[in-house]
């Protein structure tokens, strides 16, 4: 019984060998599918290096009836049977410049969309560009500005979908998104100073820091196999690593979250308008990146900002797709935030100059005044009673930076608003509102002056509107050249003691709220206090006591 059961454990050890190296030698093997119409003459013919591969096939398969094959058969065909041969990389998109550095040559030729990319080629950008590069399996490769990518490998295996894409980035940094492997044959790897990734059917960055001794390696869909100094690490979708010349991987770090987006309105209508997100706690800095699609195959645009805010690039009108992501201290990027925004800001409404904004005028209406703006052939001025424009008073296109408001002469408040008008007709967003009013000059202030009980004089006129101060000056002459008195009150009257001697003047003006200062009123004059008479009785009582004691 003991010896059967070792007989037992023996055979399913076996088993388990012979599962396992089946397993690994189909690894390397092209499994096949038969269709109607298949044998292996034709598919030696048109997938294998030699058709002479054919009984070697049939052998390996164990296929009784090479010329009729029943469909949905599955076929092992070993990799390295299969004919290889060499296929371009294609650029889809530019923004920006970008050079090609073509295999054993010294010199440089502009990039272009539709340029083909073959082995041994190099690829560099320039500042503020970018290029989408498409591989034969539909794979996409993004190069962003400042970095360089030489193509070490770009080849497939015949017609089986299986492709073989290995690249270097020198410098810079890239986005990927690689198409499922269709087979063992099927290979994405990137190459960097210090690291190689190797993917199939993932998202992911990479990138080489500045001095090239560093790289880092960011997952966002899938799986990538990151090696450094012999050592391998499988780092999981939202995690990333980072790789120094000589050592292993770091252990996965978790990206940072996605930040999220304060409101964004519908349309935006003003040049550098503020984006703003949340703050991302343990985050050192953000990457702020726009685009022409939600792809973000190639950008129109991009910055790192400390601050949780930046202002939108001034890019012409239309559709953007714009993404944010915070930066953590090892300089991995994290969870992107994205969104899509219509931006309408041309033709710029010009700058408003006079008046400035809130002024009151006195029953003469102010002349408006503004700057010539940038692409702007002509202007659209907006009157009205309200600051929503919903009782309009005037709607005119000028040509000038100018506008006399004489024909609206009313008392009220007025908001005006600008836009721009384009060569073609175009009118721009409208430019922020602004206000004056219109009031009354004040009335003159008529002053008269009564004496009271106490022995005082009370100059005291009637209260203006609108609760205004009111001067009051007192001289000694007419022309108020010499004044003893200049007092600002709050109050429709003022109290001063009689004066002696010669007459004096007073007039009074009122003061409005806004600083504004009426007409003097009429000048009233200020009669002296009487001269009491001489009592000359006790003098002559003096004068007669003298003489007699004399």
């Amino acid at each position: 019984m003991k010896q059967s059961c070792l007989s037992v454990y023996r055979f399913i050890c076996l088993t388990i060998i012979w599962l396992l190296c089946s397993s690994s030698a189909y690894a390397q093997d092209w499994i096949y599918t038969v269709v109607d119409g298949d044998n292996l003459w034709n598919l030696s013919e048109q997938h294998l290096d030699k058709v002479t591969r054919f009984e070697q096939l049939r052998k390996l398969n164990n296929i009784e009836n090479p010329k009729h094959l029943q469909p949905g058969t599955r076929i092992r065909v070993p990799l390295a049977w299969i004919r290889s041969n060499p296929v371009a990389a294609k650029i889809i998109s530019i923004n920006g410049s970008a050079e090609i550095q073509r295999a054993r040559s010294s010199t440089t030729e502009p990039a272009k969309v539709g340029s083909l990319m073959q082995l041994g080629d190099q690829l560099s950008t320039e500042d503020d560009s970018s290029v989408a590069i498409e591989f034969a399996d539909k794979s996409v490769l993004s190069l962003h500005e400042n970095s360089l990518v030489h193509f070490d490998h770009l080849s497939a295996h015949g017609v089986t979908g299986m492709v073989d894409s290995r690249l270097n980035l020198l410098k810079g940094r890239m986005d990927t998104k690689v198409t499922p492997a269709v087979g063992p044959g099927s290979r994405f790897e990137i190459e960097t100073p210090s690291a190689i990734s190797a993917v199939r059917g993932t998202v992911y960055r990479a990138l080489v820091m500045d001095n090239g001794d560093k790289s880092n390696i960011e997952v966002l869909h899938g799986k990538v196999a990151v090696s450094g100094a012999n050592k391998q690490l499988l780092v999981n979708k939202g995690y990333g690593t980072q790789v120094a010349t000589g050592q292993p991987p770091l252990p996965p770090k978790a990206l940072l979250p996605a930040p999220i987006f304060e409101p964004i309105p519908d349309t935006i209508t003003e040049i550098n308008w503020r984006l703003a997100w949340s703050e991302v706690a343990g985050a050192k800095a953000y990457r702020v990146e726009v685009a022409t699609e939600n792809d973000f195959d190639t950008l129109v645009w991009e910055g790192i900002t400390e601050y949780n805010r930046a202002a939108f690039p001034d890019l012409l009108d239309g559709h953007y797709a714009v993404r944010v992501r915070a930066i953590d201290s090892l300089g991995l990027e994290g969870i992107n935030q994205q969104a899509m925004i219509q931006l309408n800001a041309q033709p710029q409404p010009p700058i408003a100059l006079k008046p400035v904004d809130h002024q009151v005028f006195r029953e003469q209406p102010p002349s408006l005044q503004w700057t010539a703006a940038d692409n702007a052939k002509a202007y659209r001025l907006e009157i009205a009673a309200d600051d929503k424009f919903t009782q309009p008073l005037l709607d005119k296109t000028l040509t000038d930076s100018e506008f006399d408001a004489a024909s609206l002469s009313a008392l009220g408040h007025y908001y005006w608003r600008l836009s721009s008008i384009a060569s073609d007709g175009e009118v721009g967003p409208v430019g922020p509102a602004r206000s004056y009013q219109i009031k009354p000059i004040p009335e003159k202030v008529e002053a008269a002056v009564s004496a009271e009980e106490s022995g005082q004089l009370v100059a005291s006129w009637n209260v203006g509107m609108g609760q205004p101060n009111y001067r009051v000056q007192i001289a000694n002459d007419k022309a108020f050249n010499d004044i003893i008195i200049d007092e600002t009150i709050d109050k429709a009257e003022y109290a001063f003691e009689p004066f002696e001697g010669d007459e004096r003047y007073l007039r009074v003006k009122s003061i409005e709220q806004d600083g504004y200062e009426g007409p003097w009123g009429s000048t009233q004059t200020i009669q002296p206090l009487p001269e009491e008479p001489v009592n000359y009785w006790p003098l002559g009582l003096w004068t007669i006591f003298t003489i007699i004691l004399i």
